[in-house]
């Protein structure tokens, strides 16, 4: 059973704050701090946990994604609530630039480009429905839905989403 409230205060707790600090390091050279958003509600809305502060003046909008387990696949949440049929994460028009999904037991994290997963989601969403598991989520009063897709699938296909064919006509 799945507790929003429950599965937030999880992403939120203190102990984890080193792990996230050793990626955004690694991820953003020039980093000059991070700003966590978890109370922040109209940023949680918009899909924003984290903003990251680069030397620059940029400041880059992250949605952290933790598991507790390598199942070697990355959940997408297509269905947030099976009872109204809210999307989920995967499919919302949220205003970040990264998902940071955390595979915590193994001391990882993928990085993935906001606007290139997105269009891969949409260019194979039929196609990984028909191949791959959706893993259910029960919470309280509702089911939330994920498509488990392998890792090295997802990666490559977020990849090729990066490079535009405008010789003929494709999503």
């Amino acid at each position: 059973m799945n507790r929003f409230k429950e599965q937030l205060a999880w992403s939120a707790e203190k102990s984890y704050e080193g792990f996230w600090n050793a990626v955004y390091k690694k991820a953003f050279p020039n980093l000059v701090k991070t700003e966590l958003c978890l109370e922040d509600m109209e940023a949680q809305a918009l899909g924003i946990d984290r903003l990251i502060h680069l030397d620059n003046g940029r400041i880059v909008k992250v949605d952290e994604k933790k598991r507790s387990k390598d199942y070697g696949d990355i959940l997408l949440e297509y269905v947030s609530n099976d009872r109204t049929g809210s999307p989920g994460w995967v499919k919302k028009n949220l205003a970040i630039d990264y998902i940071a999904y955390a595979i915590v037991p193994a001391s990882r994290c993928y990085l993935f480009d906001w606007l290139m997963l997105r269009r891969a989601w949409d260019f194979y969403e039929e196609v990984w429905k028909e191949k791959y598991e959706t893993k259910s989520a029960r919470n309280p009063n509702y089911n939330t839905l994920s498509l488990a897709v392998p890792t090295r699938v997802l990666m490559n296909a977020v990849a090729m989403s990066s490079v535009i064919n405008v010789s003929r006509e494709t999503k």
